[in-house]
């Protein structure tokens, strides 16, 4: 499922090609995936691309708003004017635009969707989420926080609660706790300060640096511009062995599988 970096990547992208254009027509393919309500609207023209967590929010100008989620498979594909395939698979929706270009919405197991949401709707979807790690509210002190609110919890369970850090999901919470040397299953309790210190700031070193590689392209995800390359720089993650040749365990945490070194993470 793509996570935070993933979904910024998508966002930059979007913003950069149909930010400003006005949606003419839309051909909806599956209107499970995406909401048919969007078709009473038309024409209405994009003003912004944001993201919230893993969530996609696009600001329509009759301030509405269509709230995106990729799940597991979904993602975008834009198209310059007379440029689109019509051979494209898993296609749920293609969006004209005014100028003659186009944007499909993908989607190979239709976990995803896009919703047409008012203001006070978008809000109160937004207010499940927590805080935003790479935003100016996630602070250290913030951090212990959390920490302290769920004490009990193992620490990787924590990462993945969207209610208290929204973004972070399997990929990048393994990866972090490899780095700053702390086993998934450690309870938030059991973390000195020096660790949580190292933890909050490997977060944010590890999602800027797979944003600027344009996130970690594993299983099916790609943004728009193809594939990503943080999977390059991922030293667990799927993996049998460590960067220091330790064999790695595998073990499942709150329904999810969960790599760590036993030699490396304490």
């Amino acid at each position: 499922m793509p996570e935070l970096p993933e979904v910024e990547t998508i966002v930059r992208q979007l913003n950069k090609k149909v930010r400003g254009k006005t949606i003419k027509s839309i051909n909806n393919l599956d209107s499970k995936v995406v909401d048919p309500k969007i078709l009473r609207i038309l024409p209405v023209k994009i003003i912004n691309i944001k993201r919230r967590g893993k969530l996609i929010i696009i600001e329509l100008s009759n301030n509405q708003f269509l709230l995106t989620h990729l799940r597991m498979t979904g993602h975008f594909q834009y198209f310059l004017k007379n440029n689109f395939l019509n051979d494209q698979k898993f296609v749920v929706a293609k969006f004209n635009f005014d100028d003659g270009s186009s944007l499909t919405h993908n989607s190979i197991r239709k976990f995803g969707g896009i919703k047409l949401l008012d203001k006070e709707k978008l809000d109160l979807e937004i207010s499940k989420l927590g805080v935003e790690p790479l935003g100016v509210a996630f602070t250290l002190k913030k951090f212990n926080e959390l920490l302290l609110k769920k004490s009990k919890s193992n620490i990787k369970t924590i990462l993945l609660n969207q209610s208290l850090i929204a973004g972070i999901g399997n990929i990048y919470a393994q990866e972090a706790l490899y780095f700053v040397g702390i086993n998934p299953q450690k309870k938030a309790s059991e973390l000195s300060l020096l660790k949580i210190k190292q933890l909050h700031a490997e977060i944010i070193r590890m999602l800027k640096f797979a944003i600027q590689k344009k996130g970690s392209t594993v299983n099916n995800y790609t943004n728009m511009g193809g594939a990503g390359g943080y999977q390059n720089y991922l030293a667990i993650y799927n993996k049998k062995e460590c960067p220091k040749k330790h064999k790695l365990e595998k073990i499942n945490l709150g329904g999810r599988g969960t790599y760590f070194c036993p030699v490396c993470q304490r």
